[in-house]
């Protein structure tokens, strides 16, 4: 359960996992917003109640959409980020 920040958000759904998200500052806010965008995940005050994050982690586990969501958010990440392609334009570029 990410807090929000860019790294622990990525890394999170990097798994295929749907994420909760519980934004304390600075980028979490907008990763919040994006999860929810996505479908990959949701969102709650940091404040939140434990009946409060339980009820939505419960959603989470038991929500096909979530899960499905953060799968496709799995592959668009793998289509888009290859460290693999950005090596061999620097290897180029130095050559």
């Amino acid at each position: 359960m990410p807090l929000g920040g860019h790294g622990t958000f990525v890394r999170g759904l990097a798994f295929g996992v749907p994420v909760l998200v519980l934004p304390f500052e600075q980028d979490a806010f907008n990763n919040a917003r994006r999860a929810a965008d996505l479908g990959a995940g949701r969102h709650l005050r940091l404040d939140a109640s434990v009946a409060a994050l339980r009820a939505e982690l419960r959603r989470l586990l038991t929500d096909d959409s979530y899960r499905r969501a953060a799968k496709d958010v799995v592959g668009r990440l793998r289509r888009e980020y290859r460290p693999e392609a950005a090596a061999r334009i620097i290897a180029e570029l130095v050559a």
